[in-house]
């Protein structure tokens, strides 16, 4: 799979390097909450966004057509999670808030913050999920989505471990990055049309507004 040059010339610097990371956009101050299920502290994750913890915590995301890649490093007990709403632009983005919510920036940004808090590339292995058709009135972007994922790990020789992907179910995830532990679990009813009219706002809201940083898929 062919990825854009630049990227791909940047993942490659970064990995050589092993440098901090790119200034990314992040859960920010919003505070973690405590699972009761879990009995842990965890950080949800809104589209667009990436989160990568040494700690003994979770991170938590709702997914339709976009997809999260779980990475972790066994041997530095270093995980993240992100959550890209799109496979690539074919435009360049200089705005991290941007270049995030398409797949190859999430991945980059993703893998910078494992290796900065010290991750090593070579031990990453993958869990990724969503990606599917939960509006038939869309193309499938979540077919592409799963595509891309797919190509970039195995040309970036990251192992998949495990996936779940496609479908016509909307899914909750949660990342046990301690453990490399993921729950699945799939949203099988959506009241009326909340899924149809929440997705389609939030790729109108990409397309309009790409730096807003509010974008939410469901509440």
């Amino acid at each position: 799979m062919n990825l854009h040059k630049g990227w791909q010339q940047r993942i490659e610097g970064a990995r050589a390097a092993e440098e901090a990371p790119l200034p990314l956009p992040h859960p920010g101050q919003r505070p973690k909450y405590r699972d009761p299920r879990l009995d842990r502290l965890t950080m949800k994750l809104l589209p667009g966004e990436f989160y990568a913890t040494r700690e003994d915590e979770a991170i938590v995301t709702i997914l339709g057509s976009c997809v999260a890649a779980c990475l972790r490093d066994p041997v530095a007990g270093v995980g993240g999670m992100n959550h890209f709403l799109l496979p690539a632009t074919s435009r360049q983005q200089d705005d991290p808030r941007v270049a995030a919510r398409y797949g190859v920036g999430a991945m980059e940004y993703l893998i910078n913050e494992l290796m900065h808090l010290g991750a090593r590339r070579s031990r990453l292995e993958a869990k990724v999920f969503g990606g599917a058709r939960v509006v038939q009135g869309l193309s499938d972007i979540g077919e592409r989505n799963n595509a891309f994922i797919r190509g970039f790990l195995e040309q970036e020789r990251i192992p998949l471990l495990a996936e779940d992907l496609g479908g016509p179910f909307p899914r909750k995830i949660y990342f046990l990055p301690a453990k490399g532990e993921v729950y699945v679990h799939l949203i099988r009813k959506v009241r009326n049309d909340t899924l149809f009219v929440r997705e389609s706002r939030l790729f109108e809201a990409v397309s309009r507004a790409p730096a807003s940083s509010d974008i939410e898929l469901f509440s």
